[in-house]
């Protein structure tokens, strides 16, 4: 693997420069930029969902990587056609061209071509980078990515705000269009194993790890999860802005917070997961992801301050733990041809967040208008969709059980507490273990002929009653 150590770098750098003009296709960036090509709410709903329904296009990647030739190849072209056309927007705004019809070919084959690159390069990084050091190696890559992030947002940030609205966006679309073009170079410049870039002739089969029952449970968590995550991820900024009215700038330094703060966690959570496995590190993420919705359900005008702080905190241990592990624990149960598990999972993530989306705006429609007032305190009506999503994350925790994964005890000696002086010590699957539906109890015959089954049942019973205690 030494071999592709320089892989392993330029994919660092391409993942920096990836973000640094990926940014600006998200949030408040890319709304100022369709509303400068005149695009309307709607058109702007339609873009931001071109992402999510691309997904499901990636059933096709095979195919496509068949017609090219090889999976470099496709990676390449695919990721030139989606990346580069970025270089269009500064061009169209120095000449005063607008039309929100521009914006939206831009948006739409930009996610059309790019679910192909995502495709094609998670199925050829798996033989570049080690199995045992996957989670330091994407932890290291995602806090460049951040800094990276996080450095563009705040230019980004300051260029909208010169007077001559005009120049600022084309400071803004010049940056996004150099680090496109710049991130699509390094990617040609990878590296990959000969087997992995060779083409199989079989032909693509999503109904194939449907046959599999460990990664037909994965799927079932990833509907679920995805459903849960579109159907509230809109109404929680808009409930800041269009009901809270909460300053932006307010809003912008609570995302700098979370951004700073998952840098450092990703490292941390890179180590984490390569030594306890990636599923114990994507269900505390989770775990902690279900404050967020649980949080808005409380929070109104007078203790958004104190209560978007904790979010922000929240958010970074969350999310940092979300998005590493759940990349590492999809190549971890996938086998090959990996291209039918990969496809799979995004096909029914994608059908998952389109469902999700679309019920919780037909939902939002009727409750923006309503009030509820329960045991004399009022709540907007939003703030309902927040404890079904609240509900939903709990649920998809519960599902993530059910997935066979590489699970290392997390082990921890109980100095401090008074049962220390009984257990040297203390063995625990914290704290997914109270979720399983199929535990069942250790026969006697099936420990080890050391251990003292009297000894070990006493142990046992004490084990538990202090669970229940806890519980």
């Amino acid at each position: 693997m030494a071999k592709y150590e320089k892989t392993r770098v330029l994919s660092i750098f391409e993942a920096g420069s990836y973000n640094a003009f990926f940014i600006g296709t998200q949030g408040f960036i890319f709304t100022t930029l369709a509303i400068y090509f005149n695009a309307s709410p709607l058109f702007i709903s339609v873009m931001t969902s071109f992402p999510i329904i691309a997904q499901m296009f990636q059933i096709f990647s095979s195919r496509i990587n068949q017609i090219i030739g090889s999976r470099k190849k496709s990676l390449v072209i695919n990721a030139f056609i989606s990346r580069t056309l970025f270089v269009l927007l500064p061009i169209f705004i120095f000449f005063d061209v607008r039309s929100e019809y521009i914006i939206l070919i831009i948006i739409l084959l930009f996610s059309f071509f790019g679910t192909f690159v995502g495709n094609t390069w998670t199925v050829l990084i798996k033989g570049v980078v080690p199995f045992e050091q996957r989670g330091k190696y994407f932890g290291i890559r995602n806090i460049f990515s951040s800094i990276t992030g996080i450095i563009m947002l705040y230019l980004y940030s300051i260029f909208l705000e010169f007077p001559n609205f005009k120049t600022g966006l084309l400071l803004v679309t010049g940056f996004m269009a150099f680090f496109s073009v710049l991130s699509a170079f390094l990617l040609m410049k990878h590296e990959f194993p000969e087997e992995s870039e060779k083409i199989s002739t079989f032909n693509l089969n999503i109904f194939v790890p449907f046959k599999d029952r460990n990664f037909k449970n994965f799927l079932l968590f990833m509907f679920v999860w995805s459903f849960a995550i579109e159907f509230a991820r809109p109404y929680f900024s808009y409930y800041e802005v269009a009901i809270l009215n909460i300053n932006y700038q307010f809003l912008g330094n609570m995302g700098i917070i979370t951004s700073v703060i998952s840098i450092f966690l990703y490292l941390f959570f890179g180590v984490v997961a390569d030594r306890f496995g990636s599923k114990n590190v994507l269900s505390l993420g989770i775990l902690l992801s279900t404050f967020s919705p649980l949080m808005y359900f409380l929070m109104n005008a007078t203790n958004y301050r104190s209560i978007e702080l904790l979010n922000a905190i929240f958010s970074a241990f969350a999310w940092s733990a979300i998005n590493l592990a759940i990349f590492n624990l999809l190549l971890e149960i996938s086998k090959e041809p990996s291209e039918n598990y990969i496809a799979a999972n995004s096909f029914i993530a994608g059908i998952a967040a389109i469902f999700g989306s679309l019920s919780g705006g037909l939902l939002a429609n009727h409750l923006k208008n309503i009030e509820i007032h329960f045991m004399g305190d009022p709540y907007h009506g939003i703030q309902l969709i927040f404890i079904i999503g609240f509900i939903l994350r709990i649920i998809s925790v519960i599902l993530l059980t059910e997935v066979e994964a590489m699970e290392k005890p997390i082990r921890y000696k109980g100095i401090f507490s008074p049962e220390a002086a009984l257990f040297k010590r203390r063995e625990i699957n914290f704290p997914f273990d109270l979720f399983r539906r199929n535990r069942r109890k250790i026969k006697k015959s099936e420990l080890p002929p050391s251990v003292d089954v009297e000894n070990e049942e006493k142990n046992q019973v004490v084990t538990n009653d202090n669970k229940e205690d806890k519980e």
